[in-house]
């Protein structure tokens, strides 16, 4: 288990109680939206507001497939599917974070459109040119090697796919 997947692993059992605060809170899991997990799983800055723009620049039809590298819980990727009709592939290092994604989207009615497997997003496995479109959303920032993640977005894109990088960045020095 690498650093990144210890640590976000965390204590385990994390559907489990996921549902049972979706249980606490009233949340009926037969009438749950994307949104209505949007500060569980979209917890990025700016949350489902940026997946929105990010799936207005990636340009996706329902007929699309999508890759998002680095798909922790899966919200982005729930987004996308919901609101496009299109399919999207979530890789992510942590086991834990795919076994979560997978059943929001079932609980979600999602599961159709949403696969997640747990995979590095410098080496996905995944075929060539698969995609219409890739993303990764506050993950490029933890990946000391850029170059090989570009690398990997660019090959699985198809001609004229889209990649979109959402993250923090900071140049030379100052504040972010």
């Amino acid at each position: 288990m690498s650093d990144v997947t210890t640590f976000c692993s965390g204590g385990g059992d994390l559907v489990a109680a996921i549902a049972a605060e979706l249980e606490a809170a009233g949340v009926d899991r037969e009438n749950l939206r994307p949104e209505d997990l949007a500060p569980v799983d979209e917890f990025h800055i700016r949350g489902r507001a940026a997946s929105l723009e990010i799936i207005d620049a990636l340009g996706l039809s329902a007929d699309a497939h999508a890759v998002d590298l680095g798909s922790g819980l899966g919200g982005p990727a729930r987004t996308i599917a919901e609101t496009t009709g299109c399919s999207v592939t979530g890789v992510d290092l942590t086991p834990e974070f795919c076994e979560v994604a997978t059943a929001l989207s079932a609980w979600t009615g999602l599961s159709s459109r949403t696969r997640f497997t747990v995979g590095d997003a410098t080496a996905t496995g995944l075929p060539d040119k698969i995609a219409n479109a890739a993303l990764t959303v506050h993950v490029a920032m933890n990946i000391p090697d850029k170059a090989a993640l570009y690398a990997e977005a660019f090959r699985v894109l198809r001609p004229g796919g889209r990649f979109v990088v959402y993250d923090v960045l900071q140049g030379e020095g100052g504040q972010v």
